[in-house]
């Protein structure tokens, strides 16, 4: 790849974190084994940093005492937050302290081995990486919750140092002053400002090279966090129940700002940017309705979150398990399996941190630090998918001692009509428009008549607003079960199912009813069988580069034993299985994968020599006792 003769700005990816604002607090709930965990934790660091302060007094403080005291500057450990449940499961559904921090799937407790400095962790060469690695989450978290849409931090990469933080002061007073701001406009600014920026430190002996420019996302994230609120909840859940830490959580955030309606340059959909096919794959469509007046109405599916919630977060949880771990896997969904592999064969070659021990996170952090300019060379792994995974740690930090208010998740029942059923949806509404009681439709609906409501919880569906109250006759459109194949999907309050068929009206198919309640990617344990437990063992051996044909075989009996098992037990944790299995297995039957299973077994040793025949000494030719062979001889003995 050609590399800029500049360095590139920042790159506008999604991101918009606030300053992190503590919330109520959480008296009342048992205090928490991470509570206490971070309460001894940061004991011990304030002996530890006394001891090495006194050492630097009294002038013994040597080489090594001062990496401890250096590290923890950047990352100081935070004050332990109030205890609170580590799970949503055991969270009232009211606004009552609960934070991302304070959950187990938060990365620095999930991942603390990369996440979490401490002086008390692992000292050899990964220890190095993962240092270099948090410097670039600093920077990252600084970019997406601190540093707004009108900075400009410039840096000397070499240090870390900030050379300069340009602020836009026009542009920001205008939008306190309640100026509506188009972002793109906001980032030309930016750019012809970074220009003379960088140009001014090149004139002050910076080398340019080494001039890094970082932009503040913190005004977006605060907006992409808003319109995620409603989602959130099942985010979060669903993150828990596919063993995912919440850095996925943001992959909305990260990729779209969680806007539902931006097409990536390569066609890529939704607020997770999927490509139309795989979007296809998972069930999520694209098809049109005819209205009863005639006129058709598109349905495009990838708008609305709780449709393309799964097959991202299961289509992510296929490329973890794919090449090893949640770290690379993350970064494999925005820049592929392929890149990642790559990573891990340049890893063998060009890193001096290679060893029995190293794992694919360690390759992966090599990519990220040292080994980032090898692997731009070779690969599309740029400047973009370095920033991906401390684009989503940013994210996340931005808002992770902000209580999660449940309050504001959107409870709904996504719905079906039986087979050959159909109906108009004047008749659908008629029934919850005339009762006395009322519905939740969800967010942004009070005081809208049952139509207006179902335009707003149906964002996928493309109906005109009504003139006046009542269904308009270019929005009557025709419910049917389904439009060649595709299944017709679309949303109703919790409690509009019953209420329909109370009414007489018995069109919906109940089997196909899944409700978003509180309920809904609940605790899965007791559905997991010993094959689950086999391919969990599989993927952690994956970490210690287990590209191997043995794990293969293994992989495409247990893709076939999980076929078996969600025919004969059709739950929805066994789709999910399922999906999951199948991503990984397409993976491992490409050629990426066979080239890296071939240098893998190399590599590592596992490869077997094939036996050599026998080589009949040349007695002749050898020296007498005492004396080197001749060439000749040498030759033929070798």
């Amino acid at each position: 790849m050609d590399r800029p003769s500049s360095p590139p700005p920042d790159p506008p990816s999604p991101g918009d974190p606030a300053p992190a604002a503590s919330g109520p607090s959480s008296e009342g709930f048992p205090s928490s084994p991470r509570s206490r965990r971070l309460r001894i934790g940061a004991s011990i660091a304030v002996i530890v940093l006394v001891g090495l302060v006194g050492l630097s007094a009294s002038g013994h403080l040597d080489t090594v005492a001062q990496r401890l005291l250096v590290q923890f500057q950047p990352f100081a450990a935070p004050a332990p937050p109030p205890a609170a449940p580590d799970s949503l499961e055991e969270a009232p559904d009211s606004d009552h302290g609960l934070t991302l921090r304070q959950l187990d799937a938060h990365p620095e407790t999930m991942h603390r081995r990369y996440f979490t400095p401490s002086v008390f962790g692992p000292r050899g060469p990964d220890s190095v990486l993962v240092s270099r690695f948090h410097d670039l989450l600093d920077l990252f978290t600084k970019r997406q919750g601190v540093d707004d849409n009108f900075t400009i931090r410039v840096l000397d990469d070499r240090t870390h140092e900030v050379l300069d933080l340009h602020v836009l002061e026009d542009l920001r007073a205008a939008y306190e002053r309640g100026a509506t701001m188009e972002w793109r406009a906001v980032d030309r600014q930016r750019r012809q400002a970074t220009r003379r920026l960088v140009d001014t430190w090149v004139e002050r002996g910076i080398p340019r090279e080494h001039v890094t420019v970082r932009w503040g996302r913190a005004t977006q994230i605060r907006s992409a966090h808003e319109r995620d609120a409603p989602f959130k909840e099942y985010e979060i859940r669903l993150a828990e129940t596919l063993d995912l830490s919440l850095l996925p959580t943001e992959i909305g955030t990260v990729e779209t700002f969680n806007q539902d309606d931006l097409v990536s340059p390569v066609g890529a959909r939704s607020r997770y940017q999927m490509m139309p096919w795989i979007l296809r794959r998972s069930g999520v469509h694209r098809y049109d309705l005819r209205t009863e007046a005639g006129p058709r109405i598109e349905v495009r599916e990838e708008l609305h979150p709780l449709l393309t919630l799964e097959p991202a977060f299961t289509l992510l949880r296929g490329y973890v398990n794919a090449v090893g771990h949640e770290i690379p896997g993350l970064s494999a969904y925005h820049t592929g399996p392929g890149n990642i592999y790559k990573i891990y064969r340049l890893f063998f070659s060009e890193s001096s941190y290679f060893d029995p021990n190293a794992t694919v996170v360690d390759a992966y952090l090599w990519a990220l630090t040292d080994g980032f300019d090898a692997v731009n060379d070779v690969s599309t792994f740029g400047h973009y998918s370095r920033g991906y995974v401390p684009s989503t740690y940013g994210s996340l930090v931005a808002t992770e001692n902000e209580v999660i208010d449940t309050t504001r998740t959107l409870r709904t029942a996504r719905v079906q009509l039986r087979p050959g059923a159909q109906t108009t949806l004047r008749r659908l509404l008629a029934p919850l428009d005339s009762l006395e009681r009322s519905f939740d439709w969800g967010p942004q609906t009070d005081g809208k008549n049952a139509y207006e409501s179902f335009r707003t919880l149906n964002p996928h569906f493309d109906l005109p607003p009504a003139p006046a109250a009542g269904v308009p006759e270019a929005g009557n459109v025709r419910l049917v079960s389904s439009i060649d194949g595709k299944a017709v999907r679309f949303f109703l309050p919790i409690g509009a199912p019953a209420a329909l068929r109370a009414s007489g009206l018995t069109v919906l198919n109940e089997n196909a009813t899944f409700r978003f309640d509180r309920d809904t990617y609940g605790d899965a344990s007791a559905q997991r069988t010993r094959w689950d437990d086999r391919y969990q063992a599989l993927v952690r051996d994956i970490k210690a580069f287990g590209f191997t044909p043995s794990n293969r075989r293994e992989l495409l009996r247990l893709h076939d034993k999980f076929i078996e098992l969600a025919e004969a037990q059709p739950s929805h944790f066994r789709r999910l299985q399922l999906d999951i299995i199948q991503t990984h297995r397409r993976i491992w039957l490409s050629n990426p994968w066979e080239e890296l299973s071939e240098e893998t077994m190399l590599a590592t040793g596992r490869a077997r020599m094939p036996v050599q025949p026998p080589v009949a000494l040349q007695t002749d030719t050898l020296q007498a006792p005492g004396r080197f062979p001749s060439p000749a001889a040498r030759t033929t003995v070798e």
